[in-house]
C-alpha cells in the first residue's frame, strides 16, 4: 500500500513506485472517477504522440503535411 499527503492547494503526488508501474509521464493527464462505493478511482490517460497517430490516417488525397494539420484541428 502507497499512501499519498495532500499538499497546499489540495495537491497531490503520484508516487514513485505508481509512476514506474505504469509508465505515466509528466504530459500524461489523470481521469478522476468517483465510483458508487463513493471511492476514487484514478485512470491515466497517455499523452498520444505523433508516432502514436502514424497509419491511422487512411485519406489517400492529403499529403503528410495536410494530414497533419487536419489531425491538429481534431478533425480525424
Amino acid at each position: 500500500m502507497v499512501i499519498t499527503k495532500i499538499s497546499k492547494g489540495y495537491k497531490i503526488t503520484i508516487p514513485h513506485i505508481i509512476r514506474r508501474e505504469l509508465n505515466i509521464s509528466e504530459v500524461d493527464n489523470i481521469e478522476w472517477i468517483i465510483n458508487e462505493d463513493m471511492n476514487i478511482e484514478l485512470i491515466p490517460h497517455k499523452k498520444k504522440s505523433m508516432m502514436d497517430l502514424i497509419g491511422i490516417i487512411s485519406d489517400e488525397k492529403l499529403d503528410a503535411v495536410e494530414s497533419c494539420e487536419k489531425a491538429s484541428r481534431g478533425e480525424f
